[in-house]
């Protein structure tokens, strides 16, 4: 059968983490969970295609004359909570014009099949791994072979529909073919911080065995691939499409110390001459560690430190201190790997004075960058718990269904309003990043002309920013 993946563009939303400007310039990744789908689709004889639109910037016109040039059997499309409406449009658009079988994947099947599946555009989903159930799916609609016992994927019969829940969500993920980058624009992605083309993204595990109260992946079974299947993945994108820049999306890259090390040992031994950002824990990387992610080619590593306040810490779960955080980003430093922390705005017992603490700590500790988030509840979280408790309802079955409006839901773990907690974001970037030495070091460091792009566009744009801050809030000092 041919398959025609689409991955639309998406807008900031209200109830996004983020602030608008900082999405805006975060960068252009690639749409891994459709490059999953097409690799394990052409394994099993499909012809594929994907269209990122969202890297090419194509207009719905312009993405339809592709995928009518392609004539698919079927549609594909990835579907997220928070992107889920944007998404659709695109979605009812194209099946007006082709009216093909429309099947979609990615976590937001995994907590609201039967709220998706409710619009009746869209007629497949996917929960969890797509590895058995999308070419068990394409075989039954070839064949016609029942699809009642396909296990991770809901349908319709009629207007009744059915959801067959997987056993087991994430299955071996080192049996998983690799993503399909054949079919991408490799040379159109880039990261905030890349200073290589080309650039990519992958993911070398799943779940997390720590429980922050923020976070929707908090205490789920941690699933990693084999140090060698990774870094065969790395060597097929250096040799095949000339990567040499990747961003590892796992959600914490060292929580396995060991699958770490082996890693950067294969990369060293087989002489990859890549560089690569990463996510951590401050509390799972020592000197030793660092030692060896520098000689692979670390360049820089992101750490999830939320708060400059002890009490802040330890009522979130995080099982951190301040004087651990303070001596990874000194160790990281000292190893000439680059630092990101993240901060979250917000967070439970949070106040004013706490997020000036915040701010202060992100500003002593020596970071090359910051992000802060505003605390926001999302599905499969602890505080969404206490979102739908204190709504009555739950927001985002709603949103999906098309019955509420976009919004920024409460936020009942602080006393700080929701307008204080978007002035201490938007005042927290604008001390970290318009500090003269700041700006200076940032300017020392641009290695290209569209590095120097980048830096250039997104300075001008805080810059308009700061202007309207002032005038609007005192707070800002």
């Amino acid at each position: 059968m041919k398959v025609c993946l689409i991955f639309p563009p998406h807008n900031h939303k209200k109830f996004m983490e983020n602030l608008t400007i900082v999405n805006e310039n975060f960068g252009v990744y690639p749409p891994l969970g459709l490059m999953y789908a097409a690799s394990i689709l052409e394994k099993a004889g499909h012809k594929v295609i994907i269209i990122d639109s969202n890297a090419l910037k194509l207009s719905k016109k312009k993405t339809l004359e592709k995928v009518r040039e392609f004539g698919p059997d079927l549609l594909g499309f990835l579907l997220t909570t928070w992107m889920f409406r944007q998404t659709l449009e695109w979605i009812i658009y194209i099946k007006n014009k082709i009216n093909v079988p429309v099947i979609v994947g990615n976590y937001a099947l995994e907590h609201y099949p039967k709220e998706i599946l409710y619009h009746k555009q869209l007629d497949y989903g996917i929960i969890g791994s797509a590895r058995e159930s999308l070419p068990k799916l394409l075989d039954s609609l070839e064949n016609g072979r029942p699809m009642d016992k396909i296990q991770g994927l809901a349908f319709k019969k009629g207007k009744k529909i059915f959801i067959n829940y997987p056993k087991i969500l994430h299955d071996d993920l080192n049996k998983l073919p690799f993503p399909a980058r054949h079919l991408v624009p490799n040379e159109k992605y880039v990261g905030f911080h890349t200073k290589k083309k080309n650039f990519t993204i992958m993911v070398t595990s799943k779940g997390c065995p720590h429980e922050c109260t923020f976070c929707d992946m908090g205490k789920t079974r941690y699933n990693a691939r084999n140090p060698k299947n990774v870094v065969n993945e790395i060597e097929e994108c250096y040799k095949k499409y000339g990567i040499r820049d990747i961003d590892f999306f796992d959600r914490s890259f060292t929580v396995d110390r060991k699958r770490t090390i082996g890693i950067c040992k294969e990369i060293i031994k087989r002489k990859l001459k890549i560089t690569w950002a990463c996510r951590a824990r401050v509390d799972e990387v020592d000197t030793k560690l660092l030692r060896w992610m520098k000689r692979a080619g670390c360049r820089i590593i992101l750490y999830g430190i939320e708060s400059g306040e002890q009490r802040i810490l330890d009522m979130e779960h995080k099982g951190i201190k301040k004087e651990r955080i303070r001596k990874t980003i000194e160790e990281t430093e000292r190893m000439e790997i680059e630092t990101l922390g993240f901060f979250m705005i917000g967070q439970p017992g949070e106040t004013k004075e706490s997020v000036e603490k915040t701010i202060e700590f992100s500003l002593e500790l020596g970071l090359d960058y910051a992000q802060f988030l505003r605390t926001v509840a999302k599905p499969g979280a602890k505080l969404y718990d206490e979102v739908k408790k204190k709504m009555g309802y739950d927001y985002f079955s709603k949103y999906i269904l098309g019955k509420v409006d976009e919004k920024r839901l409460p936020t009942p773990w602080t006393e700080l309003s929701e307008k204080e907690v978007e002035i201490l974001t938007r005042k927290a970037y604008l001390k970290f990043y318009f500090r003269p030495i700041f700006i200076l070091k940032k300017i020392s460091n641009i290695k290209s002309l569209e590095e120097l792009y980048r830096y250039t566009r997104t300075a001008l744009e805080m810059m308009i920013y700061k202007s309207i801050f002032k005038r609007g809030h005192k707070i800002l000092g």
